[in-house]
């Protein structure tokens, strides 16, 4: 596994610790839960569901990247935190919990499709030669010499 995603998972585990342990109002505990509200859920979802490796050469695809994960982010959180007002039971510390387990969860995870890539090709699913139950195929139309 590669250092992004140990950072990754435990990203939100840190900021549930700065909730539980400092103090209200406290400078640290506001920039490291903000960073990881807007940052961390959504780089472990948009990591987990792009197949293809980002290059850091590409300007565009970093901002891409980065645009996404702040989207996902803040979906996320809207996603993790509504059941709970409705429920009437939020509060901070559960609202992180919820984060942090899912970051986790989609930070560890293989991607979709496997965790391992191929190095080879593989090989054509369809036999060379048809088999002999196989229907004829349909014979070509001559074309009339009115069509054109």
């Amino acid at each position: 596994m590669t250092t992004l995603r140990w950072c990754l998972a435990l990203s939100g585990w840190a900021a549930l610790a700065a909730v539980t342990l400092l103090p209200e109002g406290n400078i640290p505990r506001a920039v490291v839960t903000t960073a990881f509200l807007l940052v961390c859920p959504g780089l472990a979802a948009a990591r987990w569901a792009r197949s293809a490796p980002l290059r850091a050469t590409d300007r565009t695809a970093v901002g891409e990247r980065a645009l996404l994960a702040l989207v996902l982010s803040l979906s996320l959180a809207v996603l993790a935190v509504e059941p709970m007002f409705l429920g009437g039971t939020f509060t901070t510390v559960r609202a992180m919990l919820a984060l942090a387990a899912v970051t986790s969860l989609l930070a560890l995870l293989p991607g979709p499709g496997g965790g391992r890539r191929r190095s080879t090709p593989a090989t054509p699913a369809t036999p060379a030669t048809p088999p002999e139950d196989a229907p004829e195929p349909a014979a070509e139309r001559p074309e009339r010499p009115d069509a054109g």
